[in-house]
C-alpha cells in the first residue's frame, strides 16, 4: 500500500480520538491547518491521489497502530467518512 505521509499527519494531528475533540473542532482545526500551510497544494495532489487510487486502504489511514480517528467496518465505510472530514471541509479551497 502506498504510504500517504501528509494524509496521516493530518490526521493525527487534527482527528486523533486520543486528543477528545469533538469532530466539528477537529474539522475546523483541520480546515485552518491545512489551507495555511505553505503545502497545501501537495496535500491536495496527495488527497486527490489517494481517493482516486482504488488500492488506498482508509480503513489503515484511520485507525492504526500510531492513531485512531474512525474504526470503520469495511473500506467503503471508512472511504465515506474520510472524504466527508478530508474533502469536503475544503472544497471551497479545491
Amino acid at each position: 500500500m502506498k504510504q500517504y505521509s501528509r494524509i496521516s499527519s493530518v490526521l493525527k494531528t487534527a482527528f486523533n480520538a486520543e486528543d477528545g475533540l469533538s469532530l466539528e473542532v477537529s474539522k475546523r482545526l483541520y480546515e485552518r491547518l491545512v489551507t495555511r500551510s505553505p503545502g497545501f497544494e501537495g496535500f491536495k495532489a496527495e488527497l486527490a491521489e489517494a481517493f482516486e487510487n482504488p488500492r488506498t486502504s482508509w480503513k489503515s489511514l484511520l485507525l492504526n497502530d500510531q492513531y485512531e480517528v474512525y474504526d470503520a467496518i469495511n473500506e467503503m465505510e471508512a472511504r465515506d467518512y474520510a472524504f466527508s472530514i478530508l474533502w469536503l471541509p475544503l472544497q471551497d479551497n479545491l
